[in-house]
């Protein structure tokens, strides 16, 4: 049957009286598309009428002002859970209590007078479900409805009804079919054109709205509730945010969305959430892919916001956490899928989707609870930021805001880098002089991702340092070298450098089948790269050399496995040795010009003359070498096609020494 002739059908059963005040409407009543397309930005006062008592669990009775400052904060709807059965007579004519009813009637009366959609409900009516088919109980509830709808009728038609809220086992998807098709019909006696919601059985999930029989009536729009994946929302268990978690929630929505369009039904998506015991970025990154496929398929939301495990606005202050910004501000066009990795103790690396149309972006960070405070404004096609820390351990929380000419800002979810409190100290007590040997085990004191990076977080052999990352394993002719190393891992020592000068870098490796890549960096300066070759198996050394210019004083000298690394290797030790002083090196280049920045598959570099012995080196955002070329030209094209968008360092270097630094390159 049609929409249309679905409507003419439920028309032709109504009362001559109803069919009158149908034809002749005090106003443009809202179809279910409108409302829909009108509700928008949503959230629940939950845990606040749905006690057995108000005020029984974690919050106090509701106030007024919640509602100024709903709309205040830029919501359209609240949906307000009540309980009735504490109120509600067990025997005929099951009346509800007076006191109660005008309670509820105020709550929601404060919502309508500030233009707000509401949604009111039965929530924690547990009884009609515990023994749906119970003559008595469908009867309460029955006139529970009815007392409800008669009630409710001369409310504006922003007022919605949701018959029942998550109706679980033993209720079953027959049983919510059956209470849908009785109940709705006492609404209708008295509010023949409110618009009702329904839902499938149990706990109202997405599939169970779409397994479930559209009631046969042109007022209706389903909801259904979502904190998935269980584990995480609902848990608190692991991480969220990867690309199969997106793919995931983006098939949910489109589900939703084809089910929508081929129904004619309208959907909202009336609780959602992830427990605050969760990992804080995942919980950002959830809500933020919630509200832009929300929108992105024109589906409204109403957060679950319960003043406690999952609250949003901190009801006893008037004042909101993060939560409340994402469900505002973010924008299907946004700078979304923002990331931020801390990449040594002070290096914050920020990454983001383009977003639509920007006038300009503006990088934010808050440090610990202290406000948010601009760190750069930058081009609105960027989609990187290389940030560097000069406070103190603890938490430093980034976003970023897209402006708009005319229109309202579009901001990221925010996600936080905590940098621990630390003491960075020489292994030996004392920085290694230089020139002189590097011990490859004897990297600084300090942990994981301050001293050095591993991919996993156990000594593999257990040799020498057993309680720390670094995989150390015993050599044959004494003393233990470096081992296991996979792509990304690094290590830092703390060097004392005699002079400024280039410096001959030798690392003894040994590796069964060759093919790893390392280098070296300390301060501005950066090796090239070393080749391991092949050794024969994990304990014969050989020696592999490269010149780089280092500079006088004390500093971190970090070695790194580079990308590209084809098989293991293992390395004892590095000696470096003085071949000259920086005078030696050429007058250095202040500064370079790259153009276009942001570059679109190639960029022309000049600034630096051109030589024979002379590279481009570009670097990616964790300071993995990623391309090389000649610099043999003037005005020299680096092709960057190859690459992923991001940001990105160049070098212009010549043997050892760095001649010439750019710090952000973006590619798109």
């Amino acid at each position: 049957m049609t929409r249309l002739s679905a409507r003419l059908h439920w028309a032709r059963l109504l009362p001559l009286a109803t069919l009158v005040a149908l034809a002749t409407p005090a106003h443009a009543q809202l179809t279910p598309a409108e409302a829909a397309a009108q509700m928008g930005r949503g959230i629940n006062l939950g845990n606040t009428l749905e006690p057995p008592q108000e005020g029984a669990w974690n919050n106090g009775p509701a106030q007024e002002h919640y509602f100024d400052d709903y709309a205040e904060a830029g919501f359209s709807t609240v949906r307000i859970p009540v309980r009735w059965d504490q109120h509600l007579g067990t025997s005929a004519p099951f009346a509800v209590d007076e006191a109660w009813m005008d309670r509820v009637e105020q709550v929601v009366d404060w919502g309508l007078e500030r233009d707000l959609f509401v949604i009111l409900n039965a929530h924690h009516d547990d009884w009609i479900k515990e023994d749906y088919d119970n003559p008595v109980l469908q009867a309460r509830l029955d006139s529970l409805w009815s007392q409800v709808a008669t009630r409710f009728q001369d409310k504006s038609d922003r007022l919605l009804f949701e018959i029942l809220n998550e109706p679980f086992l033993p209720m079953t998807l027959a049983d919510t079919d059956d209470m849908n098709a009785r109940v709705l019909p006492i609404i209708r006696r008295t509010n023949p054109t409110r618009i009702v919601l329904y839902s499938g059985a149990s706990w109202s999930s997405r599939q169970q709205l779409l397994a479930a029989r559209i009631p046969d009536d042109p007022y209706v729009i389903g909801y259904y509730h979502s904190y998935d994946p269980y584990l995480f929302g609902l848990e608190g268990q692991g991480t969220w945010g990867s690309t199969s978690d997106r793919n995931q929630l983006a098939q949910a929505f489109q589900q939703v969305a084809d089910w929508s369009a081929s129904t004619g039904v309208p959907a909202i998506l009336s609780e959602f959430g992830a427990i605050r015991s969760g990992d804080y970025n995942s919980r950002m990154r959830h809500y933020g892919a919630f509200v832009a496929g929300a929108l992105e398929h024109g589906i409204p939301f109403q957060v679950w916001d319960d003043g406690g495990d999952f609250r949003v606005y901190e009801r006893q202050d008037r004042d909101w956490n993060d939560v409340k910004d994402i469900l505002i501000s973010t924008f299907p066009d946004g700078p979304n899928r923002f990331a931020a990795s801390l990449t040594s103790d002070t290096l914050v690396v920020l990454s983001w989707d383009a977003p639509a149309q920007s006038a300009g972006l503006v990088v934010e960070r808050r440090f610990g609870t202290e406000p948010y405070r601009t760190v750069a404004e930058i081009d609105g096609a960027l989609t990187a930021y290389v940030d560097t820390l000069r406070g103190g351990p603890g938490d430093y929380t980034y976003r970023v805001v897209s402006r708009t000419d005319g229109g309202p800002d579009k901001v990221s979810y925010p996600q936080r880098v905590t940098v621990v409190p630390y003491e960075r100290a020489p292994y030996g007590g004392a920085p290694v002089a230089l020139p002189g040997t590097i011990e490859a085990e004897d990297y600084d004191v300090g942990g994981e991702g301050l001293t050095y990076h591993d991919t996993e977080s156990a000594n593999i052999p257990g040799a020498y340092r057993p309680d720390e990352g670094v995989d150390l394993e015993a050599r044959d002719d004494g003393g233990f070298q470096l081992a296991y190393v996979a792509d990304g891992e690094w290590v830092e020592y703390t060097v004392d450098v005699a002079e400024t000068a280039r410096y001959e870098v030798t690392a003894y490796v040994a590796s069964q089948d060759g093919g790893g890549l390392f280098s070296f960096a300390s301060g501005p300066s950066f090796s090239p790269t070393f080749a391991v070759p092949q050794t024969g198996d994990w304990q014969t050394l050989a020696a592999v050399s490269q010149t780089m210019r280092l500079a006088a004083g004390v500093q971190p000298f970090r070695f790194r496995v580079d990308a590209g690394t084809e098989a293991p290797f293992n390395l004892d030790r590095i000696v470096v040795e003085a071949l000259g002083t920086a005078a030696e090196d050429g007058p250095e280049v202040a500064a370079i010009r790259v153009f276009p920045n942001p570059a679109r598959g190639r960029f022309t570099l000049s600034g630096v003359a051109p030589s024979l012995d002379r590279r481009v080196e570009v670097y990616d955002a964790l300071g993995k070498l990623v391309l090389t070329a000649a610099l043999v030209s003037a005005e020299q094209t680096v092709e960057v096609g190859g690459l992923a968008a991001g940001a990105y360092v160049l070098r212009v270097v010549d043997g050892g020494a760095t001649l010439a630094r750019r710090p952000l390159v973006v590619v798109r």
